[in-house]
């Protein structure tokens, strides 16, 4: 996560299908997706090539039901979210296909459709700018523990050993429930760890005194 992350670009409706999920699955598609802009995999994701060229599908299963975000991350201007949808049958249903297909072709210049830019994927999911910085932090440090898991070649019993919680809680973070973490606990995990957490902060300008 040395890199800037990329901004993000949500074509035609598709933030709109997105902040329509309810709020434990947005949240979760929100994780994944803030991964990809990080240049990081989701965790549970599939190739969509009928798509088109270097589109996937974000998998994500909770008690509401099952939700899928396509989305390409091959652009260097950005990562577009193509379409996201409840999944009702046990194969994604050709008119969702066909729906982001087209735009997907959007962007390669086919045909003009709106499209909402921003640089995080919390801006663009939360209305509250406070919850939307409570989400940014929360997801970093998720990251963080993710992938020093990954990096250290550590199982999921490894893990737990290491930052004195359960399995299940590991297997939690590991698939992006962001909603079961607070800070406070990411914070107290990473600590464990010996893991240091340096916060920068960016302060609003102000108006010079006329």
């Amino acid at each position: 996560m040395a890199n800037a992350p990329k901004r993000i670009k949500f074509k035609g409706t598709s933030l709109h299908e997105l902040r329509d999920f309810p709020e434990t699955a947005r949240r979760e598609a929100g994780y994944q997706l803030g991964r990809v802009q990080n240049g990081l995999e989701p965790d549970d994701f599939k190739p969509m090539p009928a798509v088109g060229s270097g589109a996937q599908e974000i998998r994500i299963k909770e008690e509401s039901g099952i939700f899928r975000v396509l989305y390409a991350a091959k652009f260097e201007d950005a990562v577009y979210v193509l379409h996201c949808f409840q999944k009702k049958t046990q194969r994604t249903a050709k008119n969702d296909i066909d729906l982001a297909r087209g735009r997907y072709g959007d962007h390669q210049g086919e045909r003009a459709m709106s499209e909402e830019t921003f640089d995080s994927v919390w801006d663009a999911i939360e209305d509250d700018p406070a919850i939307a910085e409570n989400m940014k932090l929360r997801s970093m440090l998720m990251m963080a523990l993710a992938e020093h898991i990954k990096s250290a070649g550590l199982s999921q019993t490894e893990a737990a050993k290491l930052f004195a919680v359960s399995q299940p809680r590991i297997s939690d973070l590991i698939r992006g429930k962001i909603a079961l973490f607070s800070i406070d606990s990411l914070v107290a995990m990473l600590g464990t760890a010996g893991i240091r957490v340096d916060v920068k902060l960016k302060m609003p300008r102000t108006r010079s005194a006329v």
